[in-house]
């Protein structure tokens, strides 16, 4: 449960008399300018009340600006700040700005005091109170950098009744305290330490009033790589007409000068584009894997598309565009590997079958596609109708909305909402499209290693709730206001109400009840999972708690990852003796249990390492001795059979690891003599206890280079 924001709370007894009272206020001429603002015309739910000017205002974050800009949009006849779209606009241009822009409301508003529900029905109305909104926010709220420049951009003062003064105090929470700034001038800021940080912005009126607005930033990093190149990519082969574009930032391996053994990481579903090289290094970086990519000798070129909510297929020849221009500077002899995340498993597949299927010539060797929605991605359809009855009322909903009616969604989705609703849960018309797309190339490369990194669970583990429990509670009434965004998780095929919503302002109501059937339970499969229930439920609503009854639900599941044929979305993937046969992938590589989407893992991060160094050119330095290793029966129950191959005698090691990177057995250590030989592993480690079922990882070294395979044991 939440708190309620610091400030008045408005109570107000249901009387007939206060009612008609209000209704002669809100329906009374405007006085003074059209931007006179009335907020009874919107649901507050910025809590404009906390952002008063005062001594005690409290900090305001990005999206709670957004929301309180949204609100004083819609409450004024002509309006002085700009609306959701517009303010997403303007983050996008920030985020290639030299200096962070803060951005200011100043603005008077109006608004009916609780003594208006004491009125008599013979009372006359009572005159609305004036009150003052003051709140900005850097149009950036994070850093990964300690150096940081500020700039109070004049275009960005928002205000009804307040000139831009030309002298203000800053107080960027570095520590120094505040300083005088004016307008468009650059405030230059270094952070000595992470975290969260409150700024504070104050000036005096000519009244002297001092008005004080605070805001939060969050320093993530105080240093992050620079790429040591950017590559402006523009597709050579448009789809439906338009050419799409991308930068791809170089960073090169310690000791090259050039681009020399690359690896093409392609990003996937950047909802509002707002991620670039320091949000998609930290994110590849987890568990250091682009920092041991970079010791491993593997030159990082990462892909982050202009607009990823794009048609796929215009995406993917921007793929295919980076893929000529890398081997176009690499050794004609050199190859390159390639892993797309998410969407981008969707965009560089297209991309590559695209390119087999019409003889234009690329040199990966491995592509490997991280937990991407092959068979479709999932956003509880309930959710989706959350989003659009709300998008009328709450910025983030609004924009949520507009994402989810892009293209990119529409192809990917299992679900997708409808205007108006249907009883049908059902794909988008566009997913179909797509898939014919990819059908018509050949689906899946043919050339390349195919390998698949999921992050739903194998072992046919759910997100926690059963199909049809509710996922969302949000219900709220009082004088003024009413609010019901009620979510439920799809039943498996049978009917089921999914979302039951109702906005009441005054007297002015709105409802909608969704009920579907036609769908299998994904919302609750095994897959890679997103936090959409939590992250509804740390919001702040001023007006009740928005309750996630459960936090997360499956994005992409376990089955659409792997390409699985089945519609089951609980099928025993652990349990398939022929998984590997029945996807289009060389090799897989599962978790027992559910993971965050694209969370690069301890284990995973060992996978990518090992199939990336598997057939790499030049990684290292001189000729490595020929290995070989298999695995079989695998999956298997008692007991594998290891067989093993050594081009020369020499030191070797054969060891079985765990998921968690733990060494579980060493089967062999010593000097191997060159040949084939197997050994067998009884599935105990090496005090002789039976291990668990679930995923481990046979590694023969020998002569400074290794092999891994990936073995399951079953219950």
């Amino acid at each position: 449960m939440h708190a309620r924001p610091e400030g008045p709370v408005i109570r107000l007894a249901p009387r007939f008399g206060a009612m008609l009272a209000l209704v002669s206020l809100l329906c009374s001429p405007l006085v003074a300018t059209a931007s006179t603002v009335r907020y009874e015309r919107v649901l507050p739910l910025s809590g404009i009340e906390r952002f008063s000017g005062a001594g005690d205002a409290a900090a305001i974050d990005l999206a709670t600006w957004r929301q309180l800009a949204d609100e004083l949009q819609r409450a004024t006849e002509t309006p002085f700040t700009p609306g959701a779209a517009e303010i997403a606009r303007l983050e996008r241009a920030a985020q290639v700005r030299a200096a962070i822009p803060l951005a200011v409301i100043d603005a008077r508003y109006e608004r009916s005091e609780p003594a208006a529900a004491n009125a008599t029905s013979a009372a006359p109305a009572p005159a609305p109170v004036t009150r003052r909104a003051f709140a900005f926010s850097p149009l950036v709220d994070r850093t990964y950098r300690a150096d940081v420049s500020f700039r109070l951009d004049p275009a960005l003062w928002f205000s009804n009744d307040a000139p831009l003064p030309q002298q203000l105090t800053f107080d960027a929470g570095d520590g120094l305290g505040a300083r005088t700034i004016t307008p468009d001038a650059l405030v230059r800021v270094r952070y000595a330490a992470t975290g969260a940080k409150r700024l504070e912005l104050r000036y005096q009126t000519a009244a002297g009033d001092t008005r004080i607005a605070r805001a939060t930033f969050t320093v993530e990093a105080l240093a992050s790589p620079t790429p040591d190149d950017t590559l402006h990519i523009t597709a050579s082969i448009p789809y439906q007409g338009i050419a799409a574009t991308a930068d791809a930032y170089v960073r090169l391996a310690p000791g090259h000068t050039q681009l020399t053994n690359p690896v093409v990481l392609v990003e996937g579903f950047d909802l509002d584009n707002s991620m670039n090289w320091d949000e998609l290094y930290t994110l590849m970086n987890k568990q250091g894997l682009a920092d041991s990519l970079a010791a491993d000798g593997f030159d990082a070129v990462v892909l982050n598309f202009t607009d990823s909510t794009e048609p796929i297929q215009r995406n993917a020849f921007v793929v295919a565009e980076l893929i000529q221009q890398v081997q176009a500077a690499i050794d004609p002899s050199a190859t390159l590997g390639m892993i797309g995340a998410s969407m981008g498993g969707l965009c560089s597949r297209y991309a590559l079958a695209y390119m087999e299927a019409n003889a234009l010539p690329h040199r990966v060797r491995t592509w490997i596609a991280f937990d991407s929605p092959h068979g479709g991605a999932v956003i509880p359809l309930g959710i989706q109708y959350w989003v659009d009855f709300f998008a009328g009322q709450s910025a983030d909903a609004a924009l949520l909305r507009d994402q989810l009616n892009r293209p990119a969604a529409r192809q990917m989705l299992l679900s997708h909402y409808t205007t108006p609703a249907t009883s049908t849960a059902a794909p988008d018309p566009l997913r179909a499209t797509m898939l014919a797309d990819f059908a018509a190339v050949g689906d899946y490369p043919a050339l390349p290693r195919t390998v698949a990194v999921v992050n739903g669970s194998g072992a046919q583990q759910s997100q926690g709730f059963l199909p049809g429990d509710q996922l969302v509670r949000y219900e709220y009434s009082d004088f003024l206001f009413a609010a019901t965004g009620n979510v439920w998780a799809l039943r498996d095929q049978t009917s089921q109400m999914i979302f039951d919503g109702r906005i009441r302002i005054l007297f002015s109501t709105t409802t909608r009840q969704v009920t579907v059937s036609g769908s299998p339970a994904w919302d609750g499969a095994p897959g890679g999972w997103r936090s959409s229930m939590a992250q509804m439920d740390s919001v702040t609503a001023p007006f009740g708690d928005i309750i996630a009854l459960h936090g997360n639900h499956c994005f992409i599941p376990t089955v659409s990852a792997l390409a699985l044929s089945t519609t089951n979305p609980f099928y025993d993937v652990l349990g398939d003796p022929d998984l590997v046969s029945h996807t289009p992938f060389d090799a897989l590589y599962v978790p027992v249990g559910n993971q965050p989407h694209v969370e690069v893992t301890a284990e995973n991060a060992l996978w990518f390492r090992a199939e990336l160094a598997q057939s790499a050119v030049g990684v290292a330095p001189r000729v490595a001795p020929g290995l070989a290793l298999r695995a079989a029966p695998n999956p298997f129950r008692d007991a594998v059979r290891i067989e093993l191959a050594m081009s020369g005698a020499g030191p070797a090691t054969l060891e079985v690891f765990g998921l968690d990177g733990r060494r579980v057995r060493t089967l062999l250590a010593g000097n191997g003599v060159a040949g084939a030989r197997a050994i067998l592993w009884d599935g105990r480690d090496s005090d002789a206890r039976e291990v668990p079922p679930g995923i481990y990882f046979v590694r023969l070294a020998a002569d400074g280079v290794a092999v891994t395979r990936r073995v399951v044991r079953l219950r």
